[in-house]
C-alpha cells in the first residue's frame, strides 16, 4: 500500500529565533511522502527574512500583509493542504525525526477519521529540555490523571496535547469538525473538543513532539478575563453536547460521575464562570452570542458586569486551582492563627503565673523595704553611739595624750634625780672608801708596829 501524503502546517509569526529550527524538523523527518505549507502572519521580526535563507527546492512560503491571528492563520494553510493526513507544527516547536512515521503506523486507513497526539517534552529558549516550571509540573500531573481515565475524558480534565504541534488527524475529521474558531488561547483545545464527537483519541505514549517555552508563548500573557471567559465557553460547549451522548440512566449517571471528576481535577475550570455560561446557553443564548462574550464588550468583560451587579467577590470567578490555592492559604493561615492563639493562651498562663510570681516578690520587696527602714533607724542610732563614741575615744585620747605628756615630764624628772642620787651615791661611796682605806690604813700601820717591837 502506498504511503499516504501527509501536510504539514507550519503558521509562524515573529519567530526568527525558532523559524528555521522548526522547518529543518520537518525536513530531516523519515518519512518523505510530505507536502510542507508555511504562512508568516505579517511578523514584525525577520521571520520572513530566515524562511528565505531556506534552500529547498519545491518549498512554499506564504506571507500576509497584515496580522491575522494564529486561528485565520491556521485555517488558511489547512484549506490549502492536500493530503489525508493533517499535522501541524508550531515555528517555536520541534518535531522528532521519526514522529510522522510512528504517527502513520498508528492508523490503518488514512480516509476514516482518527484524531492522535503523542507526549511532550519540554523545551527553553537554547534548546535544552526542561522538567522544573509550573506549566510542565501541570502537565506530569495531567498526564497522570488521564492514566486512570477513558479517552472520552481526557480532554475535559484538561488538555494533554498541550498544543496544535501535537494535532495528527484525517482530512475526513477536518471536514466533520470544521474550522479553528476565533478564540486567542484555547482555539486547539476547542477543536479537539468538538472532535472528540466524532472520534476517540489515541495517545502514543512516546516523546516525539518538542514544545519549547519563552517569554513570548500566547498562554504566558497575563490575559486574566480572556483565559477565564475562553476557558468556560469550550467547557460549557462541551458538557452541552453530553446531554444526549449516553442512551440509558445509567450509563448517563456514570458518564455524568466520570465527567465532574475530570472537571474538577482540570486546573482550568472556573467553576462559577462555567456555571454563568451552562445558564446562558441553557436560556437560549445562541453559539454565536456565546462566542462573543468571549471577548470584552465596550472594554468589559461579560462576567465583571456579572460580578458587579451581583455584588459578587471577583475572585469567586477564578478557577479550582486558583480558589483550591487560595483555600489552602486560608488553612494554613487559620492553623497559624490557632498556633499564635495557643501560643497567646499559653503566653497569658504564663504572663499570669509571673503576675503572680511578681506580686509575691513585689511583698518580700515591701517587707525587705520595712526591713530596710527599720535597720536605717537602727543603724542612725548606731551611728549615733558610734559618734558620741568616738567623741568620748576622742576625749580620751587627748586625756591620754596629756598623761603621757605628764608622764614624760615624770620620767625625765625620775631620771634626772636618778643621776643626781647616782652622781651623789657615787662621791659618798667614794668618800667612805676613802675613810675605810684611810682606817685601814692606820689599821695596818698599827700591826705592823707591834710586829717591829716584837722582833727587838
Amino acid at each position: 500500500m502506498s504511503k499516504p501524503l501527509v501536510s504539514v502546517v507550519i503558521p509562524t509569526y515573529n519567530h526568527e529565533q525558532f523559524v528555521r529550527f522548526a522547518v529543518e524538523s520537518i525536513l530531516n523527518q523519515s518519512y518523505i511522502n510530505l507536502e510542507l505549507i508555511i504562512i508568516d502572519d505579517a511578523s514584525k521580526d525577520n521571520t520572513w527574512a530566515e524562511l528565505q535563507k531556506i534552500n529547498k527546492d519545491g518549498l512554499k512560503f506564504y506571507r500576509h500583509a497584515s496580522n491575522l491571528g494564529a486561528h485565520a492563520t491556521l485555517n488558511e494553510a489547512l484549506g490549502m493542504a492536500r493530503g489525508d493526513c493533517i499535522t501541524i507544527l508550531n515555528s517555536d516547536d520541534l518535531f522528532d525525526p521519526k514522529r510522522i512515521e510512528l504517527l502513520i503506523d498508528q492508523i490503518s486507513d488514512p480516509s476514516q477519521d482518527f484524531f492522535i497526539f503523542t507526549d511532550v517534552d519540554f523545551l527553553n529558549d537554547q534548546g535544552d529540555q526542561i522538567t522544573e516550571p509550573a506549566r510542565v509540573v501541570a502537565y506530569q500531573k495531567l498526564r497522570y490523571f488521564c492514566t486512570s481515565q477513558a479517552p472520552e475524558y481526557w480532554f475535559i480534565a484538561g488538555n494533554p496535547a498541550v498544543t496544535t504541534s501535537n494535532f495528527f488527524f484525517s482530512r475526513s475529521l477536518l471536514n466533520k469538525v470544521g474550522p479553528f474558531s476565533p478564540l486567542r488561547y484555547t482555539h486547539d483545545w476547542d477543536w479537539v473538543l468538538r472532535a472528540l464527537r466524532y472520534v476517540s483519541p489515541i495517545w502514543l505514549h512516546a516523546p516525539l513532539l518538542k514544545y519549547r517555552l519563552h517569554a513570548n508563548n500566547t498562554l504566558s500573557e497575563d490575559d486574566q478575563w480572556r483565559h477565564i471567559h475562553e476557558n468556560s465557553y469550550i467547557q460549557c460547549r462541551t458538557l452541552l453536547t453530553l446531554l444526549n451522548r449516553s442512551v440509558d440512566q445509567t450509563s448517563k449517571e456514570k458518564d455524568a460521575m466520570a465527567t465532574c471528576i475530570s472537571l474538577l481535577n482540570n486546573e482550568s475550570c472556573h467553576p462559577l464562570a462555567l456555571l454563568s455560561f451552562i445558564v446562558f446557553a441553557l436560556v437560549g443564548v445562541n453559539e454565536k452570542r456565546l462566542l462573543e462574550l468571549t471577548r470584552p464588550l465596550d472594554e468589559r468583560w461579560m462576567l465583571q458586569n456579572l460580578s458587579e451587579m451581583a455584588s459578587c467577590p471577583i475572585n469567586l470567578f477564578r478557577s479550582i486551582q486558583f480558589l483550591t490555592e487560595q483555600d489552602n492559604v486560608l488553612s494554613q493561615q487559620t492553623d497559624l492563627i490557632e498556633q499564635r492563639w495557643q501560643t497567646i493562651q499559653a503566653m497569658s498562663n504564663e504572663i499570669a503565673n509571673r503576675d503572680e510570681v511578681i506580686a509575691g516578690q513585689a511583698d518580700l520587696i515591701e517587707q525587705r523595704w520595712q526591713a530596710i527602714q527599720a535597720m536605717s533607724g537602727e543603724i542612725a542610732n548606731r551611728d549615733e553611739c558610734i559618734a558620741g563614741q568616738a567623741n568620748l575615744i576622742e576625749e580620751r585620747w587627748q586625756t591620754i595624750q596629756t598623761m603621757s605628756n605628764d608622764i614624760s615630764i615624770k620620767d625625765n624628772q625620775i631620771i634626772n634625780l636618778e643621776n643626781q642620787l647616782y652622781t651623789l651615791h657615787s662621791d659618798t661611796i667614794v668618800r667612805i672608801a676613802l675613810q675605810i682605806r684611810k682606817i685601814l690604813s692606820k689599821f695596818g700601820s698599827a700591826r705592823h708596829g707591834s710586829k717591829s717591837n716584837n722582833v727587838k
